[in-house]
C-alpha cells in the first residue's frame, strides 16, 4: 500500500497536483468532510474502512466532496469488480499497476485537465 501511495504521489507531483493522502478509508471521508477535491483516487482495500464502504460515506454526506468524482484504484480486477465500485458511488474504476497515461487521461476525463 506505501508504495502505491508513494508512486502515485510522485507521478501526480511530476504533473503539479496537489496531493493529499489519506491512510485508511476514515480518515478518507473525515478529510472529504473538510476539503474540497478535484478527484478523490480511492483504494478499494484500505484498513479501518474500506474504500467502498468511505466512498458510500462520502456520498451519504453532505459534505464539499459529495459530488467529486471518486474513482476506484484498485488490485481487484475480477468480472463484475468495476461494476461493484460502481453500484458503491463510485464514479470510475482504474485496476493496478496504474501507468502514468492511464491515470492522467482517468483525471483529465473527469476534471478537464491539467491544473493551471
Amino acid at each position: 500500500h506505501e508504495a502505491n501511495v508513494m508512486m502515485m504521489q510522485k507521478m501526480l507531483g511530476k504533473r503539479r497536483y496537489t496531493v493529499g493522502v489519506a491512510r485508511d478509508g476514515l480518515q478518507a471521508v473525515e478529510e472529504a468532510a473538510k476539503q474540497k477535491y478535484d478527484i478523490i483516487l480511492m483504494d478499494c482495500n484500505m484498513p479501518v474502512m474500506d474504500g467502498w464502504t468511505a466512498t458510500e460515506k462520502i456520498r451519504a454526506g453532505d459534505g464539499p466532496n459529495k459530488p467529486t468524482p471518486v474513482v476506484a484504484v484498485t488490485a481487484n480486477a475480477m468480472l463484475g469488480d468495476r461494476d461493484m465500485c460502481l453500484s458503491r458511488g463510485m464514479t470510475d474504476y482504474m485496476s493496478k499497476p496504474v501507468s502514468r497515461p492511464d491515470l492522467f487521461a482517468m483525471i483529465d476525463k473527469h476534471t478537464g485537465g491539467a491544473p493551471q
